[in-house]
């Protein structure tokens, strides 16, 4: 059993290890060039900056919240139908309440983006 746990350290360790290290070797080699302040500015089409770019606006919130309760509750309907097999077809109220709360996100999302569009 401890074996499983020093396996799963090792695994994380070289997992954070491998990025780490060609980010960290692309930083050592690349050429260090100041750049040039008109090309690292945002594109804006021609038009003066205003603010900064890590400005962002949540418009793809609804349909972050339209997508994201279809997702889960598609694979986790998938993976209790495979193991409900094995557990004599026994329903947890998850189970059942799962896809209302997902319908309920996906209502909220429509009205979001049914009122940005208005």
């Amino acid at each position: 059993m401890l074996y499983t746990y020093i396996a799963l350290i090792f695994f994380i360790a070289f997992a954070l290890f491998i990025p780490g290290a060609f980010l960290l070797t692309s930083k050592l080699l690349r050429p260090r060039v100041p750049g040039n302040k008109a090309k690292n500015a945002p594109y804006e089409s021609a038009e003066a900056t205003m603010g900064s770019s890590r400005d962002i606006d949540n418009e793809y919130l609804p349909y972050f919240t339209a997508f994201l309760p279809f997702e889960i509750v598609a694979v986790i309907m998938l993976v209790w139908s495979v193991a409900s097999g094995s557990m004599a077809y026994t329903t947890d109220i998850l189970y059942i309440t799962l896809p209302i709360f997902s319908l309920i996100f996906v209502f909220i999302s429509y009205k979001l983006i049914r009122g940005r569009n208005a």
